[in-house]
């Protein structure tokens, strides 16, 4: 394969020269994809946001190297950021399953065994991509969601956007509430390096349905009237 954009042979070596008996994980969230797809051997995998590449020269990687193969998904033209006959392009808004599927029928017929989302970071967006590709995950496949940390871009950080401290917060809380109203199918690992990665092992056959989320949040004024009672009863007793 070739990357337009990065030195993947270097990018991968990095990634295998990392300490394994280092007792805190070390690279990026990248890093520990990477580790997974070594792992498990040939691969269907969606990425939904090619950008620049970086995460789809590391897919194709893989797919070239275990047979398997890495349909990438993006709005803007991305089609000459890698070239290997183990990764195929289609510019789209990811939500658009129809179209995809008429163009990428391998996906429908064989399914989905690594989702990648990294497209549009709002959780509103995010929660349509998952829900509108969950059907065509196969059994023990996983979903890699890019950005849940909003770290970088609190107060004072090098980063500070508050635009994005909110979306990735809001992201970071739906990937957590979908995770519980699933907790029967979807097993949750979060990753808190970088701009965060979450990482959700789904157990159920292709064609499952995902539940809607459950959970609802306790009204905001009666938490700030909680605390106040409480802060006011610790008052009391100092």
């Amino acid at each position: 394969m070739k990357s337009k954009n990065f030195d993947i042979n270097k990018i991968i070596n990095d990634f295998d020269n990392l300490d394994p008996e280092f007792i805190n994980p070390q690279g990026t969230p990248l890093e520990e994809i990477h580790k997974t797809l070594a792992a498990r051997g040939s691969q269907i995998i969606l990425e939904c946001g090619v950008r620049k590449g970086f995460s789809t020269s590391i897919f194709t990687y893989h797919s070239e190297k275990n047979n398997g193969h890495c349909f990438s998904v993006d709005i803007e033209d991305c089609s000459d950021v890698v070239i290997s006959e183990h990764w195929s392009f289609i510019k789209s808004d990811d939500r658009d399953v129809k179209k995809i599927l008429n163009k990428f029928t391998l996906l429908e017929e064989k399914g989905i065994d690594i989702l990648f989302i990294d497209s549009l970071h709002t959780a509103k967006h995010l929660k349509q991509v998952l829900y509108a590709w969950y059907p065509y995950l196969n059994k023990n496949s996983i979903i890699f969601i890019d950005d849940i940390d909003s770290f970088p871009y609190h107060k004072n950080q090098p980063k500070n956007s508050l635009m994005n401290n909110i979306n990735w917060d809001e992201m970071n809380k739906f990937t957590i509430d979908f995770s519980r109203s699933n907790k029967n199918d979807v097993t949750l690992v979060q990753i808190y390096k970088k701009s965060g990665l979450a990482k959700l092992f789904k157990k159920s056959a292709k064609g499952s349905i995902p539940n809607r989320i459950q959970s609802k949040d306790r009204s905001y004024i009666l938490i700030q009237f909680i605390k106040l009672i409480r802060s006011i009863k610790n008052v009391i007793k100092n």
